[in-house]
């Protein structure tokens, strides 16, 4: 059941109604939400073992919070140390017995092969629940803040499992901390929506990045180039790498606007994951505007965790902070080597920071530099194995080899994209102006309009959702 279904609209139009309909039933409409939400979680799979990982991993973090807490209050350092303990395995053992272990398994054995042995380990064929990094870096923030004794408490159990299972941002995110989510569940729903013609915008923006974007991009260049980039030209190569950069952008980006504005209009207000990233004028300020409720999360808890406060730890602490990082993102070679790149980048960044950083404004040089150091890395991160990483990175530079060229209609499908870009923010506000002059009775008309235009626009097909698989 994505977003950009049939079936999510008849889904999400019955839940916002129930929604506002019990406003001043504040728990029935909250255990109405969780159930909604598992019952989403459950659609995408039709089996019950992603719900049942779900709750199992909402309760362990929700008791091990409790016990921290209490034994925090009791000043008993023992058991508030061992709660802790048992949170923090329990979540990486989920996420290594559903994640990597397979990963694990077999490189063990491909190792032990080359000397002729073998590691004996059983062969698992488990299924990789949807959302499962997401929701546990969601979990593991709530017991480490009341560990450190800042934290927000879930007041009960069904405002924690509403807090992991929101149905906007589970799959995907934004990953919300406690402070940002807990206290809008305690407080219940506003008399009104927040901001209505901003949520609305938000979701037609989502689609038309999600819809119509990122798979035309998908099914044109970016699905095939990686696939073989034997086959294919320099020219076709370059333009790939470029392509692939915008199709995560408009990918991921517009399924946190699909999920922020959902949010909006079920009273939820929810962080923002994106602002113009490849603006940036260095490495360090792509982070800090892709995935920002990540890089947040890696730096607030996974660098210090790693000793990052520490001056003589603090560059060790990056680089593990942010190896770790790809290995959130799979269980793979080429997203631990993505995560190694961009490590060994922002450490570049750090140390020319002293110097020439100081006075260099960046600047459009700046910005064109960091968007190309960011698009090798995308090579890294796309390619399915690292023959085909050596393949892509070798056949950039081939520029007298033939190949497979690319169709022109992507250049526009690219101009299109960076225009969105740029001024997607614009446009929305336009759009928000010209919504809030209407009379009431013509805006339907209008979100109308313009979703049958994107629909108009859809191409036959559907692409991945790329990050549903994190």
């Amino acid at each position: 059941m994505q977003f950009q279904t049939l079936i999510f609209a008849v889904f999400f139009v019955l839940v916002l109604s129930a929604n506002w309909l019990l406003r001043r039933h504040d728990m029935p409409r909250k255990l109405l939400l969780v159930l909604a939400s598992y019952y989403f979680y459950f659609h995408l799979s039709f089996t019950w073992l992603m719900p049942s990982i779900l709750a199992g991993s909402s309760l362990l973090n929700y008791f091990c919070g409790e016990g921290i807490f209490k034994a925090r209050e009791a000043g008993n350092k023992g058991a508030q140390r061992a709660w802790f303990r048992l949170g923090i395995w329990g979540n990486l053992l989920t996420l290594g017995v559903f994640k990597y272990y397979g990963f694990f398994q077999e490189n063990v054995e491909n190792v032990l092969g080359n000397f002729g042995m073998s590691s004996h380990l059983p062969i698992l064929e488990i299924m990789l629940p949807v959302g499962l990094s997401f929701y546990t870096f969601q979990g593991l923030s709530y017991i480490m803040d009341l560990n450190r004794g800042k934290g927000v408490r879930a007041n009960t159990v069904v405002d924690f499992l509403l807090y992991i299972s929101f149905f906007p941002q589970l799959l995907s995110g934004p990953i919300c901390r406690p402070k940002e989510l807990l206290p809008q569940l305690h407080e219940g729903l506003p008399q009104s929506i927040p901001e209505p013609s901003r949520a609305v915008s938000l979701i037609l923006s989502g689609l038309f990045k999600n819809v119509v974007l990122s798979h035309y991009l998908y099914m044109h260049i970016v699905g095939d180039v990686f696939l073989d980039p034997s086959d294919y030209s320099a020219a076709s190569l370059w333009v790939g790498m470029f392509a692939y950069a915008l199709y995560i952008y408009v990918d991921f980006s517009g399924y946190t606007d699909l999920a922020v504005g959902l949010s909006l209009l079920m009273g939820v207000s929810i962080p923002h994951n994106f602002n113009h990233p490849y603006l940036a004028s260095d490495v360090s300020n792509f982070w800090g505007r892709w995935h920002m409720t990540l890089s947040r999360w890696i730096n607030d808890y996974l660098f210090v965790a790693l000793g990052g406060r520490d001056i003589n730890k603090r560059w060790t602490a990056l680089f593990w902070a942010w190896v770790l990082c790809g290995l959130w993102h799979g269980a793979a070679w080429n997203y631990i080597l993505w995560g190694a790149y961009f490590a060994i980048a922002l450490l570049i960044h750090h140390y020319l920071r002293s110097g020439i950083k100081k006075k260099w404004k960046g600047g459009v040089a700046g910005q064109i530099g960091t968007f190309i150091v960011v698009c090798f890395g995308w090579v890294i991160f796309a390619s399915p194995d690292l023959e085909t990483l050596w393949a892509y990175l070798t056949g950039l530079w081939r520029f007298s080899a033939p190949g497979e060229g690319f169709e022109a209609f992507v250049l526009v499908v690219l101009v299109l994209g960076a225009f969105m870009h740029i001024f997607g923010e614009r446009i929305r506000n336009g759009f928000i102006r010209l919504h809030d002059g209407m009379p009431p009775l013509l805006r339907p008309v209008a979100w109308l309009a313009i979703g049958l235009v994107i629909l108009a626009l859809k191409p036959s097909g559907m692409s991945p959702n790329l990050y549903f698989g994190f």
